[in-house]
């Protein structure tokens, strides 16, 4: 191997050290985070206008979620739950506001405040209100 070779090979292999020691960044100029944020459960209610004793009345909901930082208002995330209402976003710690997309004029849910701590997810539900009374 010449010469050129080996520092070339050693100059590739501090970057990559350097880059893994400083947290990747995917690109963004943020770090990449899969250890913390936010998870939980998205549901609908009531199901039918008339309730009925012992029976359920609400059920999952797939809906588009906004996650945005505290601090700003910055928009951070967003995200759809899935057909059984479930959700998960990975993100950095920091207080954040989960805002759910309400429709026009009905469903509709109210946002809420969550603090994310390292390491953690946080778990939240959300509850949608259908309108039929």
């Amino acid at each position: 191997m010449s010469r050129r070779t080996v520092c070339a090979s050693l100059v590739a292999l501090w970057l990559v050290l350097a880059m893994a020691a400083c947290g990747d960044t995917g690109g963004t100029g943020e770090t990449v985070v899969t250890d913390s944020g936010v998870q939980g459960e998205v549901r609908i209610s009531p199901l039918n206008p008339v309730e009925q004793p012992g029976v359920e009345n609400d059920g999952p909901y797939s809906a588009t979620l906004r996650v945005r930082r505290a601090s700003d208002g910055k928009l951070i995330a967003e995200t759809t739950s899935d057909e059984e209402g479930l959700f998960r976003v990975a993100l950095p710690p920091d207080a954040y506001i989960l805002e759910p997309v309400n429709g026009d004029p009905l469903p509709t849910a109210s946002p809420q405040q969550f603090i994310v701590l390292s390491g953690q997810f946080t778990t939240l539900r959300v509850d949608y209100d259908s309108g039929i009374r």
